[in-house]
C-alpha cells in the first residue's frame, strides 16, 4: 500500500489520532458552563475562562490552553499548569 511512489500510506496506530476539536470543545462546554468560547473574530479565536482572556489561532490551540486551566475530571479550573496563568495569546 503506497500514497505515492516511494512514500507509505499514513494510518492510525492503536487510537493515537488526536481527537477532535470540535466534539472536545462541546463536552468542555458542557462541563464548564462559566467559561465562554466566542467564535473565530479575525482569525483568532478566543475564550473567557478562570478571569483570563485567551487565544488561539485555531480552535485545537485554544482547547489545549483551556485543558491546562481545566483538566479534564477537576470540576475546578486552576488546578492544571499554570505556567501561561496571566498571559494572551
Amino acid at each position: 500500500m503506497t500514497a505515492g511512489k516511494d512514500r507509505p500510506a499514513l494510518r492510525v496506530v492503536n487510537g493515537s489520532a488526536p481527537e477532535d476539536p470540535v466534539i472536545r470543545r462541546k463536552r468542555f462546554e458542557q462541563a464548564h458552563p462559566e467559561a465562554v468560547i466566542l467564535p473565530p473574530s479575525a482569525g483568532r479565536w478566543r475564550a473567557v475562562a478562570d478571569g483570563r482572556t485567551l487565544g488561539a489561532w485555531d480552535l485545537c490551540g485554544l482547547m489545549n490552553q483551556l485543558d491546562a486551566i481545566y483538566p479534564p475530571g477537576d470540576a475546578e479550573p486552576g488546578k492544571g499548569q499554570r505556567g501561561d496563568r496571566g498571559t494572551r495569546r
